[in-house]
């Protein structure tokens, strides 16, 4: 056993036996301990992961008995922050909220990630479905996703998409659009969902492929006009957003989900603690309509287990949705 393998084991049984409650009367168990948990999210404010992130860090912290700070370290399509979280202690105090795109999709599309989408991490459960919307500005006088089409044929080279950043399930729905309809639209890639979003406002590029709470707002504001989801089917939390299907291209179904993992060795009291309080928050009455008011739907996990199975086979239906796009990035 190598040396660093040697010290996670170490704090993995460590953190395990003070995970456990003490026996005596009045005691408390010592985890989390005296310092804040951290909720480690791959992108910036203002886009749908740090919309989640802080929709959980609170009702978490009052749970857990302990502070739970968003830590937002955008970059490399989350690859920074899932290393980061990879490379934690698995003592509860670093969690990743990560999804598809992540553990799945990044994998296949980068040359090279710096962790082992399952052997680095603890799985504890998913959280939400991760849809994206088509939109444009209504200066563009497009209204629906054939307009779009049809304007994107008559000027080849001339249109492009912004998204949150590569490997995102905006970037990979905007590639399978180019591929299965044939266009030559050209790929804007951002730090995140805010900054994607000013570019289009400002007209510097000219189709948005953006997550409900980034979109929704704006369109609701008359500031841009949402043509279409990007998977086949509508959402029942999207009224008014017609699917693929309904828009006339069902060969275009792209979308994706958040979750939330530990380091590996996570000690499974620590895990399912987390699982037990994640599910519980994310069943409320009162979080589930402030998600739905941002076009997101609760899908929790039914264990960490069924969460493991769950990652494990949408990693290779990811790489085929990745090849099939033709998408890569060094």
């Amino acid at each position: 056993m190598s040396m660093k393998a040697a010290r996670r084991h170490l704090v993995a049984a460590g953190a395990l036996a003070l995970a456990v409650p003490a026996r005596s009367a009045g005691a408390q168990p010592t985890w989390p301990a005296a310092r804040p948990i951290r909720l480690v999210v791959g992108f910036p404010p203002g886009g749908s992961g740090d919309f989640l992130a802080r929709t959980l860090a609170e009702p978490l912290g009052r749970e857990l008995g302990q502070t739970v700070i968003v830590d937002n370290r955008p970059g490399a399509g989350s690859n920074i922050a899932s290393e980061n979280v990879a490379r934690s202690e698995p003592d509860g105090h670093s969690l990743l909220l990560g999804g598809n795109f992540s553990h799945a999709v990044n994998p296949a599309l980068y040359r090279r990630v710096p962790f082992d989408p399952v052997a680095d991490f603890t799985p504890i459960t998913r959280l939400t479905d991760l849809p994206t919307v088509i939109a444009v500005r209504p200066e563009t006088g497009v209204t629906t996703l054939q307009q779009l089409l049809e304007r994107a044929r008559a000027e080849p080279g001339r249109w492009s998409y912004a998204t949150p950043g590569n490997g995102t399930p905006s970037h990979l729905a905007g590639a399978v659009l180019a591929k299965v309809a044939g266009l030559d639209l050209t790929h804007v890639p951002f730090r995140g969902g805010a900054p994607s979003l000013q570019a289009v406002l400002a007209g510097d590029v000219r189709v948005l492929i953006g997550t409900p709470p980034v979109a929704l707002p704006q369109v609701r504001g008359g500031r841009l006009v949402a043509l279409c989801l990007t998977t086949r089917q509508a959402s029942p939390a999207i009224p008014g957003v017609p699917g693929t299907e309904e828009a006339g291209l069902p060969a275009l179904d792209v979308g994706g989900w958040w979750g939330l993992w530990g380091p590996a060795g996570l000690p499974a009291p620590i895990r399912a603690r987390l699982f037990e309080a994640a599910t519980r928050i994310i069943a409320r009455p009162a979080v589930q309509e402030r998600l739905a008011q941002e076009g997101l739907q609760a899908l929790p996990s039914a264990s960490p287990e069924e969460f493991d199975a769950f990652v494990r086979r949408e990693i290779p239906f990811w790489a085929e949705v990745v090849r099939t796009a033709g998408a890569s990035v060094e």
